[in-house]
C-alpha cells in the first residue's frame, strides 16, 4: 500500500474514533485516596480510557507507517518509539479540546477537520525525517517542532486549568513533557540513550516548575505560556547539546529568546 494511502487510513480511523468518542455516554467513578495525610479524589472516567485508546490507535497507525521506511533500523525499538508519541498525544489532546466545542456543531466539525489535517501531515513529516538525506527532512523537522510545541502548550493549559493538586497536575505535566521531549530530541538510533536521558531531565524540570506555578495560582493561559517558555528553553538547549552545537553563541541566542518571552508574558499575558 502506498505511503499516502496508509496515512489516510490511519487518519480516517482516528477521526471515526473521535466522532464515536462524543456519541457514547459512559459513567465515571470516584476513588478516594489518602496521600501524605490528606484526602485525594481521583475521578476515573471512561472518557479518559477512550481517549487513551484513541491515542493508542493514532500511535499504532504512525508506527505502521514509519516501519515501512527502508532506512528505519529494525532493532532500534527504543528509537522507533519516538515516532509514536506525537500522533498519540495529538489525538488525546484533540479529544480534550473538542469537548469544549460540542455546543457548536460548526466549530466541532471544524475541529475534527483540523485534527485530521494536522495528524496527516505529522505522520507524513515523521516519515520524511527518518533519513537526514531526505529532501523534505528540514521542512519536516520544522513542521514537527511547531506541532510539538503547540501540543505541549495545549496540554499545559488543559492540565493547569483543572486546578488539581500538584501531585496530580505536576505528574501529568512531567509525563507529557518527557514524552514530547523524547519525540522532539530524537537524533538517530545511536543517540537513543542520551535522547531519553535529556528527555527525563526536561520532564523533571517541568514537574518542579508546575509545583511552583500551583503555589502562584496564575491564570491557566499565563501558566501555559510560562511552561511553554521553560519547555522550549530546556529542549532547545538539550537539542543543541545532543547535536554538539552548544556554543557560547547558541547560549546567547537562547538568553535573548528567554528575555523576549519573559517580556511578552509579563507585558501581555492576563
Amino acid at each position: 500500500m502506498p505511503i499516502y494511502e496508509r496515512i489516510s487510513a490511519v487518519v480516517s480511523l482516528t477521526l471515526l474514533g473521535l466522532v464515536a468518542y462524543f456519541l457514547i455516554e459512559l459513567p465515571s467513578r470516584a476513588i478516594e485516596l489518602m496521600v501524605w495525610g490528606s484526602p485525594l479524589t481521583l475521578v476515573v472516567s471512561q472518557w479518559w480510557l477512550l481517549a487513551l485508546l484513541l491515542g493508542g490507535l493514532a500511535a499504532t497507525g504512525a508506527r505502521s507507517v514509519v516501519h515501512t521506511h527502508p532506512d528505519l533500523p529494525r532493532r532500534a525499538s527504543a528509537y522507533a518509539v519516538a515516532f509514536w508519541i506525537l500522533p498519540g498525544l495529538l489525538a488525546i489532546l484533540a479529544t480534550l479540546w473538542l469537548s469544549l466545542l460540542v455546543s457548536s456543531l460548526e466549530w466541532w466539525l471544524a475541529g475534527i477537520a483540523i485534527t485530521g489535517v494536522l495528524l496527516w501531515f505529522v505522520i507524513l513529516a515523521e516519515y520524511h525525517t527518518i533519513d537526514p538525506r531526505d529532501p523534505q527532512y528540514e521542512l519536516g523537522r520544522i513542521w514537527l517542532n511547531l506541532v510539538t510545541y503547540s501540543v505541549a502548550f495545549g496540554f499545559f493549559v488543559v492540565i493547569y486549568q483543572t486546578r488539581a493538586r500538584s501531585i496530580l497536575s505536576a505528574t501529568e505535566i512531567l509525563v507529557v513533557s518527557g514524552l514530547l521531549a523524547g519525540s522532539l530530541l530524537r537524533a538517530g538510533p545511536a543517540q537513543t540513550g542520551r535522547t531519553w536521558l535529556f528527555a527525563g531531565i526536561v520532564a523533571l524540570v517541568m514537574g518542579q516548575c508546575t509545583w511552583a506555578l500551583n503555589l502562584w495560582r496564575v491564570p491557566p493561559l499565563t501558566a501555559g505560556l510560562w511552561l511553554l517558555l521553560i519547555f522550549y528553553l530546556f529542549t532547545g538547549l538539550s537539542q543543541q547539546q545532543l547535536l554538539g552545537r552548544l556554543t557560547r553563541r547558541a547560549l546567547i541566542e537562547f538568553v535573548i529568546i528567554a528575555a523576549i518571552g519573559l517580556f511578552v508574558i509579563l507585558r501581555f499575558a492576563p
